[in-house]
């Protein structure tokens, strides 16, 4: 007897079943998947270009410093050296050099440190 003295209660029960529906859509379930994904896809494609982008960076410093390497002057060896080794660790029975290549980001003169690794 209620819901026919108050049809807007019909209403409303049929308003939140079908948003209810919509939110339950396996259709837009698989739409995020696939804009999660195409998300995550993108992503790796820039991380691989700019892994790209440093490879060849460092690479073209390597080719610049081999070339150079005979032609410097003691001063210019030290920049270098200044330039690329980060740390020395100096043990009982071992030296750990950290060293990096800076490599420019963003703007020209603007530059980052990338580590390479560390000789023993």
């Amino acid at each position: 007897m209620r819901l026919c003295e108050d049809p807007a209660l019909i209403e409303q029960e049929l308003d939140r079943r079908l948003a209810a529906a919509r939110a339950a859509d396996p259709t837009k379930q698989h739409e995020q998947t696939l804009r999660t994904e195409l998300h995550a896809l993108a992503e790796q494609s820039r991380d691989r270009a700019a892994y790209l982008r440093l490879a060849e960076t460092l690479t073209a410093f390597l080719s610049r410093l081999r070339l150079a390497a005979d032609t410097l002057d003691i001063l210019e060896r030290q920049r270098i050296v200044r330039l690329v080794v980060k740390e020395v660790l100096v043990g009982d029975d071992t030296i750990v050099i950290r060293h990096s290549i800076p490599v420019p980001s963003g703007p020209p003169g603007r530059e980052q440190s990338i580590p390479v690794g560390r000789l023993r």
